[in-house]
């Protein structure tokens, strides 16, 4: 912190502090003429002026000294620097500004109650007052419902990138669809292809977590740096830890006809993020439609969690589905993040989720079949779940014939060479509408088939085929283990680390594995991966459905996964989420900005959770109705404009906000290394208006001294 002044020549009016001094030198009081008796005796004289050499009245001059003191310092206006989190490359260059609108920037982690939303504010308007002139910008807000600034020069883009952040911000606080890696590319994308030797920026204002600027590479496509600005604190430094906030993980309800023919649980778990040694009660009310039927206390520790739990019976059969449900956390007004303070769900009966498995290697054998453990643990499961498998040869013939996946939610390669380009196409298409994809390797999967056929789908390209042991960098072993599975991913988010973050998965060996090409810019998440680091189970979203890579075998051949009593949840956890990723069907939960495909191919009207009614219709003919406007968190409807009875042919989902978005535990965000001369920016903040305010307090204090010093000399 600094301190200089904008117009220091005005403090040669300190020079004027002596007139005070010397008026309080010359100056004297007019003599008075007392006429008494006695005077006339008095012979008169000529009479003697002598000057007063000593100072009276010392505090009437001393808040006089004082004041033309404070006046001088505010017309030479003082201001306090500070360098701020901002680093600017100082010569001419192509920027874009990638500004993260995640839920978790609802945090108000500011002393003064402000949101990492509002700090990305002045991050942005101090990077743009910093930019050289010469420079071209533009502007990606992790929202996909707000359109970019293109990029452009300096003058024009910054009013047009101010306005729009005007209008974003004025339309509510609606937490982004996207994360700043799942919006990087959209940046990228902008920038264009490199022209000459003009550098390439991308500046990433976001929160300093895992998943805000945590979750973004140094280096992006063709040499694209990315500079982080952190709300809070420096890039390179520690930041400030958040303050302690409470949230809700994934909300589920199950029938619990032990206790009555109609009764529901349903349960949610409660995490404290942050916190020290004291315990914290929270409370938890359970809301079916608008109205309060119950309400429990639970204890958190620091990062804890703690299990919240409700039975509900409806009054009559008639009133059991569907209802509008919700757990919510009540009496905290003080919670620094209140959007993952609630979870909704519709109580309505799940529709069965229709597996097909294709069989890339079977045998006589049922455990040495390629999906006999597979089909065992989905079978384990409780929930509807119909399975059903084809050989790959079956599928083809399928594929060609017509659409055998319109009505399937998961599909399952188990070690399948590569069906034809024409057949992939199908399979790409049913996945963009919400289809859940499960590819795991073998001896039958052609990496470079795979590629060529699946690029737009895998998470990650394949690379071969290895022995595990024999990589670069690692010395022979006979087998790899699994390192504990990544509580931070969707599929395990409800787990806590009570119930073994591993899933008993720890001692796993596998003798081979496929590796995988790395590219951020697939957007890939690991949600289990071997102790070298190699990915074992790698996802991606891809439009509205999802994709699950396996990187070894679903049978005993290449590892003995199927054998731990992990095997089971894995799959039955993996294949939920595959099939919630918002396909066809009359239920679901999606998150926040993805897309809802519905079950036909006619107009609907959406009831969304204002009661708000929006017509939606098919893009095409034969293509089932798709909504996007999945702006808020809470309950949807989706009636088909066919007259039919709402309670048969309506469709019911969710969203919410991704559960990843509640972990704001602040992280170390390196800074970015440019090329050529950069620094960092000075936020001057002006200190003369408090002296101002000290002038006028000085003006009254002085009156009133003066009032006081005439009063006591006044003649009685």
């Amino acid at each position: 912190m600094s301190f200089s002044l904008l117009s220091p020549l005005l403090l040669l009016g300190l020079l004027g502090l002596g007139l005070p001094v010397l008026a309080h030198l010359l100056g004297r009081e007019r003599p008075q003429k007392l006429r008494f008796a006695a005077l006339r005796f008095v012979a008169p004289h000529d009479p003697v002026v002598s000057q007063r050499r000593s100072i009276r009245d010392w505090p009437l001059l001393l808040i006089r000294l004082l004041l033309l003191l404070v006046l001088v310092v505010v017309l030479a206006r003082p201001v306090v620097g500070s360098e701020a989190e901002v680093t600017v490359l100082a010569e001419p260059h192509d920027a874009v500004v990638l500004l993260d609108a995640s839920a978790s920037m609802e945090l108000r982690a500011d002393s003064r109650g402000r949101s990492d939303r509002e700090l990305a504010r002045e991050r942005l308007e101090t990077l743009l007052e910093a930019m050289p002139p010469g420079s071209r910008i533009g502007l990606v807000i992790s929202d996909p419902q707000v359109p970019q600034v293109e990029l452009g020069e300096l003058d024009q883009s910054v009013a047009t990138i101010r306005a729009r952040v005007d209008d974003w911000t004025r339309a509510g606080e609606r937490p982004g669809g996207w994360t700043l890696a799942e919006a990087l590319p959209r940046a990228l994308g902008l920038l264009g292809e490199r022209q000459g030797d003009r550098p390439r920026i991308i500046y990433a204002i976001g929160d300093p977590t895992g998943g805000g600027l945590g979750s973004l590479p140094e280096v992006a496509g063709e040499a694209v740096t990315i500079v982080p600005i952190p709300t809070r604190g420096r890039p390179g430094q520690a930041a400030p830890e958040p303050p302690e906030h409470v949230g809700l993980r994934e909300l589920t309800w199950a029938p619990a006809p032990e206790l009555d023919p109609r009764a529901l649980r349903v349960s949610a778990i409660a995490h404290r993020f942050g916190g020290g040694d004291n315990q914290l009660e929270v409370s938890a009310a359970l809301i079916i439609g608008d109205e309060e039927v119950a309400r429990t206390q639970v204890t958190l520790s620091a990062n804890g969690d703690a299990p919240i739990e409700f039975v509900h019976t409806p009054v009559s059969a008639a009133d059991v589905q569907p209802l509008r449900a919700r757990i919510e956390l009540v009496d905290r007004p003080d919670d620094p993040l209140t959007i993952d303070d609630r979870r909704q769900l519709w109580l309505i009966g799940q529709d069965e989720i229709d597996v097909l498995i294709v069989n890339g290697d079977p045998s006589d054998t049922r455990v040495n079949d390629e999906i006999f453990f597979f089909a065992t643990a989905l079978g384990s499961e409780t929930s509807a779940m119909e399975i059903r498998g084809l050989a790959p040869d079956q599928l083809e013939d399928q594929l060609r014939e017509g659409d055998p996946l319109a009505d399937v939610d998961v599909l399952v390669l188990a070690n399948v060479r590569a069906p034809g380009p024409e057949q992939t196409a199908k399979i790409l298409t049913r996945v963009e509408q919400g289809m859940g994809l499960w590819i795991s390797v073998g001896d039958r999967v052609s990496a470079s088939e795979y590629n060529e056929r699946f690029t737009t789908l895998l998470p990650l390209l394949l690379r071969e085929a290895v022995y595990t042991g024999t990589a670069p960098g690692r010395t022979e072993a006979r087998s790899e283990g699994l390192a504990p599975i990544s509580l931070a991913h969707p599929i395990f988010t409800s787990m806590t680390t009570g119930e073994g973050g591993d899933l008993d998965l720890g001692a796993t060996a596998t003798k081979r594995m496929f590796l995988l090409e790395p590219d951020a810019r697939r957007g890939a998440d690991i949600a289990l991966a071997f102790t070298s680091g190699a990915p074992a189970l790698i996802t991606r979203d891809r439009g509205a459905g999802r994709v699950a890579l396996l990187t070894t075998t679903l049978d005993r051949d290449w590892s003995d996964l199927p054998l731990r009593p992990g095997f089971v949840p894995l799959v039955i956890r993996t294949v939920q989420w595959l099939a919630d990723a918002g396909g066809v069907g009359t239920t679901g939960s999606l998150q926040i900005g993805a897309s809802k495909s519905l079950a036909r191919s006619t107009p609907y009207t959406v009831y969304t959770p204002n009661g708000e009614p929006l017509p939606i219709a098919p893009e095409a003919a034969g293509e089932p109705a798709r909504f996007t406007r999945t702006d808020a968190p809470g309950h949807y409807r989706a009636v088909p404009n066919e007259g039919e009875d709402d309670s048969a042919s309506a469709e019911f989902f969710v969203v919410e906000i991704d559960p990843r978005e509640s972990d704001t535990t602040a992280i170390a965000v390196a800074g970015a290394e440019l090329e050529g001369e950069a620094g960092t920016v000075t936020i001057y903040a002006p200190r003369w208006r408090e002296l101002a305010l000290l002038v006028l307090v000085l003006l009254g204090l002085e009156s009133l001294v003066r009032w006081w010093l005439g009063r006591t000399r006044a003649p009685r």
